[in-house]
């Protein structure tokens, strides 16, 4: 009995099988499949955008360090600003002057105190304002570390009002769309009070965020995985980028509790 022939000279039917079995498959899904790239793709840059905010705040950090302690053993110049106020040329974008007790909203954006109460007092009282820039909700301000809003007038009753602002809209309900765009802003804070020892974090927040990050840290050094890569190839690094996404929500989320309890009363 002659042996059959395959179907193309050259090429196992089994391949030939596969295609045509695959080739249905791929078509029906292909809006899935668009979606995931999508999805993968969004994901990516969000990856991309907290590592490149991660490494300037380290280099920013490292040279504030040695730009404070060359000019602490010299006895001459200014040492550099604590990162968490605005730079020195900055100027409010609702009053177009130099900031009066800045704040910061949870999209990044500096404000005066007084100027972005007044924005929420002219809109609805019962909603969050929008940013004046890009149009997102508020709903967190935390006031910059500048020692000279001890000078200014009503200083009290302007720190009053942000934390009844928090109080109002920082522990309401918020979309995760939402909390996901302010993670960089909140990681970045996070690791800047970290690293500076003389701001200190609650001691219970500190020790679970940290512990967090050695969990997380353990669990992509070590050999076993939920994918393993040894098996799978680079296709065994989602598991690592997955389970590090949601220690880093978490972390982010625990933070902005933290600033809640501290520029609001309660979170």
């Amino acid at each position: 009995m002659l042996p059959s022939m395959p179907f193309i000279e050259g090429v196992g039917d089994e391949l030939v099988y596969a295609v045509i079995f695959a080739a249905p498959v791929v078509f029906i899904s292909r809006h899935y499949i668009r979606n995931t790239l999508d999805v993968l793709k969004g994901g990516a840059y969000i990856v991309q955008k907290w590592l490149g905010s991660a490494w300037n705040l380290i280099g920013h950090h490292l040279f504030s360090t040695e730009i404070t302690t060359s000019a602490a053993t010299s006895g001459g110049g200014e040492p550099m600003p604590h990162m968490n106020a605005p730079h020195e040329n900055d100027c409010c974008s609702i009053c177009h002057d130099t900031f009066i007790l800045p704040c910061q909203a949870n999209c990044a954006h500096w404000f005066c105190g007084e100027c972005i109460l007044r924005v929420w007092q002219h809109s609805s009282a019962l909603q969050p304002c929008k940013c004046p820039i890009c149009r997102r909700p508020i709903t967190l301000l935390i006031p910059s570390d500048s020692v000279e809003q001890q000078t200014v007038v009503d200083s009290d009753r302007i720190m009053r009002d942000i934390a009844k602002y928090n109080r109002f809209f920082g522990g309401g309900p918020v979309s995760f769309l939402q909390r996901v765009q302010d993670m960089p802003l909140l990681l970045r804070r996070m690791v800047s009070e970290l690293l500076d020892p003389q701001r200190a974090l609650f001691l219970v927040h500190r020790t679970r965020i940290v512990l967090c990050l050695v969990l997380l840290m353990c669990y992509i050094l070590s050999p076993l995985d939920i994918l393993p890569e040894s098996i799978l190839g680079i296709i065994g690094l989602l598991d690592d980028l997955f389970v590090a996404l949601i220690v880093l929500f978490y972390v982010a989320m625990l933070y902005r509790s933290t600033l809640l309890l501290q520029h609001g009363g309660h979170v």
